[in-house]
């Protein structure tokens, strides 16, 4: 197995780092402090943060193709455009927040929601497409977290992290929301460490799975479970992952915040020598708002 060491480019102290998307207009990395109740953009060219606060949860952020941002909050989705959230749709559940979301190659929205005991299993997994519909599309879930498709082979992996698996669904490319259970990825997650938190996938098809509980990031083949990289992150709890940089070879890596852990809840990255997918913009209607 190569090993890779992951270098820190923000050294502050995220509760819970999540979330992250590459944003390659502005070549800045977006990603969110789930229980610190912000976002932060890390903007590659100048070196720099830049931070905003909330008054909720927020949970996962990707920009909109039609401008500003959608966000996963904890009581619903909401659009960011010009220092303003409008709502889009409401969790109308107490005992659950939102938690990774991610968009499909057509520019869906999908999100997951949890428990906030983080045991019981009442989260589901939502489509919000591009009419800003919502249908159920998985539930009796833990914590779901996180999501990647294969386009090549038209395939939609997902993170169930308590239960440890990664879920494998065949998807129709003329409608994404369209899925059928195929299997799950075979591996054993305990045997490297931790448990799956968020993902993304290379242009080789190969999952880049974050490990909670394990400071790791591991390259794993969907289809035979064979890790072939570990990058190592000076933080325990490793919660995600994205591609990013302007080759895309650049991968950068969320973490949360650890009592004993220096450089726990700091943003990283690695570089690697496979080029990764890019982050899909929402595609919904309506412009900004």
């Amino acid at each position: 197995m190569k090993t890779n060491e992951a270098k820190r480019v923000w050294s502050g102290k995220a509760l819970l780092g999540e979330g992250p998307f590459w944003d390659e207009q502005e070549q800045r990395l977006l990603w969110v402090d789930i229980e610190g109740y912000k976002l932060h953009a890390y903007d590659t060219k100048q070196d720099t943060t830049e931070t905003l606060p909330f008054a909720q949860h927020v949970t996962a952020v990707v920009k909109k193709e039609q401008g500003g941002l959608l966000l996963a909050m904890r009581d619903g989705l909401y659009s960011y455009y010009r220092d303003r959230l409008t709502l889009h749709m409401r969790l109308n559940e107490e005992a659950v927040r939102f938690n990774d979301a991610k968009c499909d190659p057509s520019g869906r929205l999908w999100a997951g929601t949890m428990a906030f005991d983080g045991q019981s299993t009442i989260g589901k997994l939502v489509v919000f497409d591009e009419n800003e519909a919502i249908e159920e599309k998985r539930s009796d879930l833990t914590i779901s977290n996180g999501m990647a498709w294969d386009e090549q082979k038209h395939l939609f992996y997902h993170n169930e992290t308590v239960t440890s698996e990664t879920a494998i669904f065949s998807y129709d490319p003329d409608d994404t929301r369209t899925i059928t259970r195929v299997g799950s990825v075979p591996i054993d997650y305990q045997e490297y460490g931790g448990a799956p938190d968020g993902m993304t996938i290379d242009n080789e098809g190969k999952l880049w799975i974050a490990l909670w509980g394990a400071g790791a990031v591991i390259r794993v083949d969907p289809e035979t479970g064979y890790v072939s990289e570990r990058i190592t992150v000076p933080a325990s709890n490793t919660t995600s992952c994205v591609f990013g940089g302007a080759d895309y070879k650049t991968l950068f890596i969320t973490t949360a915040s650890k009592d004993g852990e220096e450089k726990s809840g700091g943003l990283f990255c690695a570089k690697l020598d496979c080029k990764g997918t890019a982050s899909i913009s929402y595609k919904g209607q309506r412009n900004g708002l």
